[in-house]
């Protein structure tokens, strides 16, 4: 690998060699953050925060909450590449210890689900008329039915912008007995 190298004033281009590849993430850990990241965005464009639970501190099964103004939601995140974008669902393993803890939370928690390639350099195009994510993510409502080994993911549910406001709605709906599902 080599890098530009811009010397002095006279910005001399010398080529610089690398030792190590850029990358420091395996595969696995970047998918993780591209799927938080991915929901971050979606965050952004609907004009709500969002906060990250720190990867030390993930012992309620959540990767993050999305704040409203109300009370926040709570959000596990997956990232992955053996699904494709189209279909009707997909479904992903459960683990008795999310179970657990998604069982204690007195707010909607919800599980999304972020598609990509496995070509990494694809997630992201880079045009000329801007950026765009080559993703897809897709959620529903937590916890799973009792007895669930594996949690199904209706490809119907697009996380969009909008969503935030099915969350708002639910949230709301939670603090009056009413919660939707």
């Amino acid at each position: 690998m080599t890098a530009d190298r811009t010397v002095g004033d006279d910005a001399l281009r010398q080529p610089l060699e690398l030792s190590v590849p850029t990358a420091t993430l395996l595969p696995s850990a970047r998918k993780a953050r591209y799927g938080v990241a991915y929901l971050r965005n979606v965050c952004a464009q609907a004009g709500v925060g969002m906060n990250e639970t720190p990867a030390d501190e993930d012992v309620l099964a959540v990767d993050c909450s999305v704040e409203f103004a109300e009370a926040p939601v709570r959000v596990q995140v997956k990232c992955t590449s053996q699904f494709t974008i189209a279909g009707r669902s997909a479904s992903w393993p459960l683990e008795e210890g999310w179970v657990r803890a998604w069982s204690h939370h007195l707010v909607p928690v919800y599980f999304v689900l972020v598609i990509v390639g496995s070509d990494i350099s694809c997630w992201l195009d880079h045009h000329a008329k801007g950026t765009s994510h080559r993703a897809a993510a897709f959620w529903r409502r937590l916890p799973p039915a009792v007895g669930e080994t594996r949690l199904d993911v209706p490809k119907t549910q697009r996380l969009t912008a909008d969503t935030l406001d099915i969350w708002r709605r639910d949230l709301l709906a939670s603090f009056s007995g009413g919660g939707a599902s």
